[in-house]
């Protein structure tokens, strides 16, 4: 069976790796000194196992803008993974935007604040990136939170280029994987995943995104490197920054 973090709130964790999927957010953490995934519904559910230094990386946008303009983190993203992977970036509405449920009023202010539309891809992304909006701002909320572009994280380790393949293909999870050979153990995770959780709930790439995000999380602060190099901050005081090994 997969790690199931509800069974044991005695367990701390000082890495973990979070990206969105079908079910809620699929997590990438060390049990026993293996790579481990679980299905959580909420962000919420992870208090009880984070610690003031627990570091997080999250495949989920933090700190949102407020008007017409856009994160210079997703620009300098959309940069380095050029010509292939450049459009897995999308571009971050304002937060008052992802505050709306309703695709045709949100998609108004849209373009209302900044003239130009909403895709429906990222509508569906809002419920996410408002739960985790608020979960920064939550007093419960524990550990060093940090945004992780799993396709920039991905580039970084294959000497600073894009994958071509996507990650949906055969070969684009073959390749991904090989990055992740810092992860012992990896391979026994997903094929547990794969046999435990249903597809329409979790897919294989989003335990890899997840898987990504955790040995970015592990690596020390010298192993990593923030975009852009001096960070700004949002109204919230959110910093605005992708992370991915140096």
């Amino acid at each position: 069976m997969l790690a199931d973090l509800s069974l044991s709130t005695s367990l701390k964790l000082t890495a973990l790796g979070i990206d969105g999927c079908r079910a809620g957010w699929v997590a990438a953490f060390r049990l026993d000194g293996k790579p481990a995934l679980a299905i959580i519904k909420t962000l919420s559910e992870l208090a009880p196992h984070l610690g003031r230094e627990t570091t997080v990386m999250i495949d989920m946008p933090i700190g949102l803008v407020n008007d017409d303009s856009s994160r210079q983190c997703d620009a300098l993203a959309r940069e380095r993974l050029k010509p292939y992977r450049s459009s897995s970036v999308f571009g971050v509405p304002p937060r008052a935007v992802t505050r709306i449920c309703d695709y045709p009023r949100a998609n108004a202010l849209s373009r209302e604040l900044t003239g130009k539309g909403l895709s429906k891809q990222s509508f569906y992304l809002f419920p996410k990136i408002r739960e985790l909006d608020d979960w920064l701002m939550n007093h419960e909320r524990r550990g060093e939170w940090y945004e992780c572009h799993p396709e920039v994280a991905f580039a970084q380790l294959n000497s600073g280029i894009a994958l071509k393949a996507s990650k949906k293909t055969a070969i684009g999870r073959a390749e991904r994987m090989t990055l992740l050979a810092d992860l012992s153990g990896v391979d026994i995770a997903l094929e547990r995943a794969s046999q435990d959780y249903k597809r329409k709930d979790v897919l294989p790439d989003d335990c890899i995104d997840a898987l990504v995000c955790l040995l970015t999380a592990e690596r020390q602060l010298d192993q990593r490197i923030v975009i852009p190099a001096t960070p700004e901050k949002d109204e919230r005081g959110l910093t605005m920054a992708i992370v991915a090994p140096a």
